[in-house]
């Protein structure tokens, strides 16, 4: 994807008074980039009408902005309900399209690691670079499919379960929210919790023999050392990171033998409550089919997730070596795209563009190509795309239920991971969205609230795990909402209240 100068004010009028899906996270134009290129620009002919044509993604200083035109996620979810045609294996078959590219990511992962990067020419080193760039664009094409259906068909789906429990006895037993929370739950477990997993069969294995300690922890940390990746950071958790870990799993009181299972059967948990209203679903082909794409794919974006954390790290190795001989720390080459730094040595650009970058800019993609605008200019972008509400009367608003249960808390809003610790035990975590990162936060939250995301975002699903209430897509909750509000989660409705 070719950089051009001036694309985005020559399509802006194009984008303007457009619909917007906002998103917002931890995050850096290099890592970011590898999401947009992927879902506009490479497999067109693999994902069949099921590729974006835009993004704007605004960033300031290490916090991303992203948004996606609606109009791009409703071409998406009609392609993937046409192109299935109602074949329950549809989803299936498309997945394993990417078996290769998965395959060759993980394989160029290991390899960059097994390199010692500091002993390639500026040659080697730049083509490693474009090559592991190419590798993660392929891997990661299939984004545009996940998040277009994800992100727009949980109304549809919402519609189809609300037809049949009108006309079903059921609505005389049980609430609506709570039929679509069983029938939209994940059925695989996360990679957050087969880390937890890991680390709870570690410490039951401890408790038996101590001397297992420092074997068991050194595989578990080679295993997982980049699960608090984000868009923006890389980190590697040490050994002594897992073991305190591990020390406040052993001082717990609880069984750890049921905390363990708990966690382990929820899949199989969530298969067993389904089939009790199977047979209900089954009267409506289209839900059927909606509902197994939708289990599909929500196993589907977790794999993303991982191999997005895997980006951050090996990215960033290679990242590092070539900062190094620009003399452009790792934290602002970060802020160029990879189309960018793959010409690094032939035009080596001032830090100084790239510290204005990280204070405030806007980059965009399209069809054609991108495009990096800074301060006064990314203002004006944002001003032109996005509508302004004013929001200062509302006091209650609604949004999709993703677990049931009705709790009071203050409220947290968390704009960026480094916040989590604001989030104390029994507050309400709310959120545009929420990342792996957010987890420590979500464990301590009496309940969750995010304006965007559907019934397989990871809100939703870590939600689940936890048993947590939460309401998912309102839209406006972090507008609406101030830290210090004490209001009512009613997730059994959907609703939350300002007290």
């Amino acid at each position: 994807m070719e950089y051009i100068q001036g694309l985005t004010r020559k399509e802006l009028s194009k984008w303007t008074g457009k619909e917007w899906y906002h998103q917002r996270f931890d995050g850096s134009p290099y890592f970011i980039h590898f999401i947009a290129e992927a879902q506009i620009d490479f497999h067109i002919e693999r994902k069949k009408g099921t590729n974006f044509d835009v993004h704007y993604c605004f960033f300031e200083n290490g916090k991303a902005d992203w948004y996606m035109e609606m109009e791009d996620i409703k071409k998406i979810y009609t392609a993937v309900i046409k192109n299935g045609g109602g074949d329950i294996s549809y989803s299936t078959k498309f997945i394993a399209e990417w078996d290769g590219d998965e395959k060759a990511f993980y394989a160029l992962c290991e390899h960059i690691g097994e390199t010692d990067l500091a002993k390639l020419t500026d040659k080697e080193l730049i083509t490693l670079h474009n090559e592991f760039v190419e590798t993660v664009l392929s891997r990661n094409s299939s984004s545009s499919t996940i998040d277009g259906f994800a992100l727009g068909t949980d109304e549809i789906v919402a519609a189809h379960i609300k037809k049949l429990y009108d006309a079903s006895p059921l609505k005389d037993t049980m609430r609506l929210n709570e039929l679509f929370s069983i029938l939209t739950a994940p059925v695989h477990l996360s990679f957050i919790n087969e880390a937890e997993v890991s680390l709870i069969k570690i410490a039951l294995a401890v408790r038996k023999d101590p001397a297992q300690r420092t074997k068991l922890l050194q595989r578990h940390q080679q295993e997982f050392f980049w699960i608090h990746n984000n868009y923006v950071d890389a980190y590697v958790l040490s050994v002594e990171h897992f073991n305190t870990e591990l020390e406040k799993l052993l001082a717990l009181s609880e069984d750890l033998n049921v905390t363990l299972k708990k966690i382990e059967e929820t899949p199989a948990r969530h298969i067993e409550e389904k089939k009790k209203y199977w047979s209900l679903v089954e009267q409506d082909k289209e839900l059927e089919f909606l509902l197994k794409v939708s289990e599909d794919f929500t196993k589907w974006q977790d794999d993303r997730k991982k191999a997005t954390l895997w980006t951050m790290h090996y990215g960033s190795l290679i990242l590092s070596e070539i900062g190094k001989r620009t003399n452009i720390s790792l934290e602002l080459i970060k802020y160029m795209s990879p189309r960018e730094v793959g010409k690094i040595f032939d035009i080596t650009p001032s830090s100084e563009d790239f510290k204005k970058r990280k204070e405030n800019c806007v980059f965009f993609w399209d069809t054609e190509g991108h495009e990096v605008l800074v301060g006064k200019e990314a203002d004006q972008v944002k001003e032109t795309i996005l509508k302004t509400t004013d929001l200062s009367h509302v006091n209650d608003f609604r949004g999709l239920t993703a677990c049931m249960g009705k709790v009071v808390g203050t409220v947290k809003i968390i704009k960026s991971a480094k916040e989590v610790d604001k989030v104390n035990e029994g507050d309400i975590l709310v959120a545009v969205m929420t990342r792996p990162d957010y987890v420590p936060a979500m464990k301590k939250a009496a309940a969750i609230v995010t304006d965007e995301g559907g019934v397989t975002s990871h809100a939703a699903i870590v939600a689940r795990e936890l048993n947590k209430p939460c309401v998912i897509g309102t839209k406006i909750a972090t507008k609406v909402l101030k830290d210090g509000m004490t209001v009512e989660v009613n997730a059994d409705h959907g609703l939350v209240s300002i007290l």
